[in-house]
């Protein structure tokens, strides 16, 4: 009889026990979903939020009122949401809708857009460089650091269908192809020319070369 009392009683430990892991499983399962709860709360919530700023900012361009301010608010939100990447293309996107708009996008007063004669919320600019300066002014320093992208959407807006870029920059989405074609256009810009050794060249030429490029 002792014996079956002991081992009763280490039953009902053994129960106890079970018990209480089970309780224990079950309130570390309740904590860690009111965690993905929250965060996934917060994703939807942060979703949300970009959404509204993504139509408002759209709505800005289209009256010509977007100023720095609102575009850093924008893309701040977008970077914490969706990444460094995704946010260049963004970036790029707001610079083709800020210069291909229906009413305010870039226009040229010469048949070449190089000869001084872009127009753009009513002033004039003399090169695509004083354009691209403007641009930043509006929605931030560039993170690619230089003006290619910009003579990019030129060339598309000055092009016999400057209906497809507009068409892009509808969507992040449909402009991804594009913001991949710029940033690939920017690298290729960034690289050196290729100068041969002084050795495999004569020292005329070499000099030539020095002076030649020390004109830039």
């Amino acid at each position: 009889m002792a014996n079956d009392s002991f081992v009763n009683q280490l039953k009902q430990q053994a129960k106890e026990a079970a018990d209480k892991a089970i309780q224990a499983m079950k309130e570390a399962e309740a904590a860690q979903k009111a965690i993905d709860d929250a965060d996934n709360f917060k994703k939807i919530s942060a979703l949300k939020t970009l959404h509204v700023l993504q139509d408002a900012v759209e709505k800005l361009i289209k009256h010509g009122l977007l100023n720095l301010d609102r575009a850093e608010v924008y893309l701040t939100k977008y970077i914490l949401v969706y990444g460094r990447e995704k946010t260049i293309n963004e970036y790029l996107r707001l610079g083709a809708l800020l210069l291909t708009q229906e009413n305010f996008g870039v226009e040229s007063t010469t048949a070449r857009y190089g000869n001084k004669g872009l127009l753009w919320h009513g002033k004039s600019y003399e090169s695509a460089e004083a354009l691209y300066a403007a641009v930043q002014d509006v929605i931030g320093d560039d993170p690619l650091e230089h003006v290619q992208w910009i003579y990019s959407i030129l060339d598309s807006v000055f092009s016999n269908d400057p209906s497809a870029i507009v068409y892009a920059c509808s969507t992040p989405e449909r402009f991804e192809a594009y913001a991949n074609l710029y940033q690939r256009e920017v690298r290729e810009a960034k690289e050196p020319l290729s100068v041969p050794d002084l050795s495999q060249i004569t020292t005329d030429d070499a000099f030539l070369l020095s002076s030649f490029f020390g004109q830039f």
